[in-house]
């Protein structure tokens, strides 16, 4: 299994993914973030059999220099044309003909891509085909992806350097892997896209970012345990009044 992780910044994308696959009860390291040209990433998650069908398409695409924006729809022709090429010698499709949702799920995968040139861009393909842009947020695919989006969703709409942006994606993958996102695994492995290109960080940098991580970690919890954020008396009062509509004194059977 996979995390795959871009989040957009002022100065270019970064890109991260743990680095574990598995094979039955077999786990063993892999690269799953892979270059397009000189100012473009991209990764996948889902079945093996069809990144690398996918990537076979890719490696062969003469003209993988040019924008996202001008290869967008080859790029998606590529994922439909690599599951349907699976469907094709897959003895199962034959029992699934009249399952359309059954067949796509015979081959899942969910392919990102991200850019930068003049600004960051992230592109989604769908194991449909089916290619979207991903506008001024984080986006993140494979099986721990709930993890990520909710250790992330505090930083929406937050302006971030590249550097804070590395910090954040590694922190995030980290604690995804810790709390066992099943098929997760280290070595962390980070990318930087950037008008000047792309850039992976080397062990040492690594390392260093996951220093910070565990004392930003524990930053958090300080703060917390300082007793500078008190609840407010009505607080409790106010959030049933939201969730429900009505006053905490109208509401039946809570014993005032």
């Amino acid at each position: 299994m996979t995390l795959i992780v871009a989040i957009p910044a002022q100065d270019g994308v970064i890109f991260g993914s743990d680095s574990q696959v598995t094979d039955g009860a077999v786990r063993c390291t892999a690269k799953k973030i892979f270059a397009l040209n000189d100012h473009a990433l991209w990764a996948a998650s889902g079945e093996l059999a069809l990144i690398q069908r996918v990537a076979e398409r890719i490696d062969a695409l003469p003209n993988k220099a040019q924008p996202l924006m001008v290869v967008r729809d080859i790029l998606a022709q590529f994922v439909r044309e690599a599951v349907q090429s699976l469907l094709n010698v897959d003895f199962r499709t034959q029992f699934l003909v009249q399952n359309p949702p059954g067949l796509l799920g015979l081959h899942p995968g969910d392919f990102l891509f991200v850019e930068y040139r003049d600004r960051p861009r992230i592109l989604h393909i769908s194991p449909h085909g089916t290619p979207e842009w991903i506008e001024g947020r984080v986006k993140a695919t494979g099986s721990g992806d709930m993890f990520a989006h909710a250790l992330l969703q505090k930083y929406a709409g937050v302006p971030l350097s590249c550097e804070r942006a590395k910090l954040l994606a590694c922190k995030v993958i980290e604690e995804a892997i810790e709390v066992g996102g099943y098929g997760l695994g280290p070595p962390i492995d980070i990318w930087e896209v950037k008008s000047t290109g792309v850039k992976q960080a080397t062990e040492q940098e690594i390392a260093a970012l996951e220093d910070t991580a565990h004392l930003l970690r524990a930053r958090e919890v300080e703060m917390l345990m300082e007793g500078g954020f008190a609840v407010a008396p009505n607080a409790a009062a106010t959030m049933s009044t939201k969730l429900t509509g009505k006053s905490a004194d109208t509401i039946p059977g809570d014993g005032r």
